[in-house]
């Protein structure tokens, strides 16, 4: 943000609930009134809310819910302003040696990535897109087919307790009333029996109004915004939600799922419905009768056979 825009920011906060004259900013910036308006139409755009009366000036009536920075690096996270991906972020901080447990966050990701490389739309502050790095000491890759299952059951559990009706359906979605509000990827690196690091990328859809949605999402995308009240900060949500997947994940990698899995079927809006699962050499089409032990679907096929199936997705 430039000088100009925090100079007139610092008059609302020293002058609370008061209209700023344009006259007066005008001299505090020395430049034109044309110039202070224009000034006050760019933190419109990135959601100040300021009206405007003449023969009064300028009044801040409403703030973005920014994340906090200063508190976030407190915490030990990772903050970007822009970046492609967290998860491509979080990629080269465990590369380069992170531990385990680092978080990092991003206000927009430009390149922001769903399963199967679909897009994952990040605007600036509207969301949380995040990226949590895992180093599971003496798991193997087959280990970690269910963390996915857990990261959205304690996420659909955290939210739930703050009044918001959040869903999961197997493997990734969380969603309010059948729309997709946030979805998790997880990527790993390591060998046959063993992992270098694992990531969690996890994007919520906080505040978007239906106007922040490209028109292909509109109909299949919501956000907590529009589906009740918000009364928690991103920073805040950031925060708890971490804090408890931290604690989830020293749980799930000692215990397994078998802890998770009564939460996960709590919130799930998958068993017990006839559905169609995208497989990567074709499709298959039946009942979601229950979950593994690993979190692998059940499914009764049109046979009558029960299908194991640890990867896809629900169409």
């Amino acid at each position: 943000m430039n000088s100009a825009k925090q100079v007139i920011l610092r008059q609302f906060k020293e002058k609370p609930n008061q209209y700023i004259s344009g006259e007066l900013l005008s001299k505090k910036l020395n430049v034109s009134r044309s110039a202070v308006w224009k000034n006050i139409e760019q933190l419109r755009q990135t959601g100040y809310e300021i009206t405007a009366c003449r023969n009064k000036g300028y009044l801040l009536v409403g703030e973005p819910d920014l994340l906090d920075i200063e508190l976030l690096q407190a915490k030990g996270i990772y903050y970007v302003e822009s970046v492609d991906s967290t998860n491509l972020a979080a990629r080269q901080l465990a590369e380069e040696g992170a531990d385990n447990f680092t978080v990092i966050t991003a206000e927009e990701q430009l390149a922001g990535r769903g399963r199967h490389g679909r897009n994952w739309h990040s605007p600036k502050g509207k969301g949380l897109w995040f990226t949590v790095i895992l180093r599971p000491e003496g798991v193997p890759p087959t280990g970690i087919s269910s963390v996915t299952l857990v990261t959205a059951a304690v996420v659909a559990d955290y939210l739930s307790a703050n009044n918001i009706p959040v869903k999961v359906k197997w493997p990734n979605d969380l969603l309010i009333r059948e729309k997709k509000t946030g979805g998790i990827l997880t990527e790993f690196k390591g060998e046959p029996d063993r992992i270098d690091y694992l990531l969690v990328g996890i994007g919520l859809n906080v505040h978007h109004r239906t106007v922040d949605f490209p028109d292909q999402l509109k109909p299949l995308a919501t956000s907590l915004g529009l589906e009740g009240e918000v009364k928690l900060k991103r920073t805040e949500l950031l925060l708890a939600i971490s804090g408890r997947l931290q604690q989830a994940y020293n749980l799930y990698f000692n215990e397994g799922f078998s802890l998770f899995q009564p939460l996960w079927k709590k919130y799930n809006v998958t068993l017990g419905r006839e559905v169609k699962v995208k497989l990567p050499n074709g499709e298959i089409k039946g009942k979601a009768i229950d979950l593994n032990e690993s979190g692998a679907l059940l499914l009764q096929d049109e046979s009558g056979t029960v299908q194991t199936i640890s990867y896809g997705e629900i169409i």
